[in-house]
């Protein structure tokens, strides 16, 4: 039961189109998210060999706006001299040629044809191994670049109506963790990440961990990640879209009690339609969805 206008699900514009939907916070959206997601397979050093092991998606920055993404797991390292910012993409150290000036331009251009879409952008690692990282040239680059589409962190209480009455132009909420040289004007807290140090190569072990982390959600206040990724030696990240369609289900309740779920190859699964669904069941059925989580 989805609870939209036109029954239908453009990608493009789901938020938009959520029935009932500037009834929530931020907070209270199911948000279908990109892990690495400056690791794709149309970066132009892409090959299949290392990208076997070191890319998340399938597509561009552009590519997964348009594909319903909403928030964006962000890994950065820093190059000082370089071109405009600096600022480049990797996994584990390995470079993509995506640069963070990439994924602003497609943000911005998506927002100008889509004016009531919401991002999230977690910035979530901000170093490439001992490499020297200049946290001030970041901060400042994306409040020169991003500072008047930010939704400011005084204002993450109010809801999607409010936000949207008080500015045509604030839909980008920016999350890193607590510096100094971060403007805390404009970032939000960071994101935690719900996830352990090792990886899991098994659906099955994958599947108890997820079951665990949402033993004690949904949680009210604050935006958090869960990862549902696997990775193996052998295969690197892991295609698990069968998997992602029978857990995140909204036949199911555990899609109702989460914030972001990252996933690798998000758009293989149908985890936008789901994360549409779920929102607007709690938009529509909030209270009696908020019931039956914490009775379980």
């Amino acid at each position: 039961m989805t609870h939209n206008k036109t029954g239908l699900l453009d990608k493009q514009t789901w938020m938009s189109n959520t029935f009932d939907i500037n009834q929530l916070k931020l907070t209270d959206i199911v948000w279908p998210g990109v892990h690495n997601a400056g690791m794709d397979k149309k970066a132009s050093n892409y090959d299949a060999v290392t990208g076997n092991w070191t890319s998340c998606q399938n597509d561009t920055f552009s590519w997964q706006l348009a594909n319903g993404a909403r928030a964006f797991d962000i890994r950065l390292g820093y190059t000082a001299g370089a071109a405009r910012s600096g600022f480049y993409f990797h996994h584990n150290g390995f470079r993509s040629h995506r640069v963070l000036d990439d994924m602003i331009d497609a943000v911005l251009l998506f927002l100008d044809r889509n004016p009531d879409e919401f991002i999230v952008l977690d910035f979530h690692q901000l170093a490439d191994g001992n490499k020297p990282f200049d946290h001030k040239r970041l901060s400042d680059w994306l409040v020169r670049r991003l500072g008047l589409r930010a939704v400011l962190p005084g204002d993450g209480l109010n809801t999607v109506g409010a936000l949207k009455s008080a500015s045509r132009h604030r839909r980008v909420v920016m999350a890193a963790p607590a510096l100094a040289e971060l403007d805390g004007d404009y970032f939000w807290p960071r994101i935690p990440h719900k996830w352990r140090d090792s990886t899991f190569s098994d659906t099955t072990e994958l599947q108890r961990h997820i079951a665990q982390n949402l033993e004690d959600a949904p949680y009210e206040t604050f935006l958090w990640s869960l990862s549902a990724i696997t990775y193996s030696l052998l295969g690197g990240p892991g295609r698990i879209k069968r998997q992602i369609n029978d857990w995140f289900n909204t036949t199911g309740n555990w899609v109702t009690r989460c914030s972001i779920i990252s996933t690798d190859f998000f758009d293989e699964s149908e985890i936008v339609r789901y994360c549409w669904s779920a929102t607007s069941m709690k938009a529509v059925y909030g209270h009696a969805l908020h019931e039956q989580a914490r009775v379980r």
